[in-house]
């Protein structure tokens, strides 16, 4: 079974830029005006599309999403760098997570 992440975004190209070289998500298998795709792994693809409806509310949301992440310490520098910090580490279900927002709110933890 694959799955996909879809991720609703205003401004495509700072959020490209984001989970491309900030989260360094995965590889990047389509690009375009209205959509990029990363593979996340040989099971999930991340999707952002793009979509200017002002009643998104991203931080808001009942939906974020989670992901195992390497080295935290080299992402919270990235983060740090572009004014977006990690929240404090918290637990929960018996794993350690941080919590983190893309540049338009879209939250997610990492663990």
């Amino acid at each position: 079974m694959r799955h996909e992440i879809i991720v609703q975004v205003e401004n495509i190209d700072v959020c490209r830029y984001f989970y491309r070289e900030i989260l360094q998500i995965g590889p990047m298998i389509l690009d375009s005006n209205s959509h990029v795709v990363f593979t996340v792994d040989e099971n999930c693809d991340l999707v952002l599309e793009k979509n200017t409806g002002k009643y998104l509310e991203h931080a808001s949301g009942a939906v974020h999403f989670a992901f195992h992440c390497n080295d935290i310490q080299a992402l919270e520098e990235r983060l740090k760098k572009d004014g977006l910090p990690l929240s404090d580490r918290f637990e929960r279900l018996g794993k350690v997570y941080r919590r983190g927002s893309d540049p338009e709110g879209n939250v997610f933890y990492i663990f």
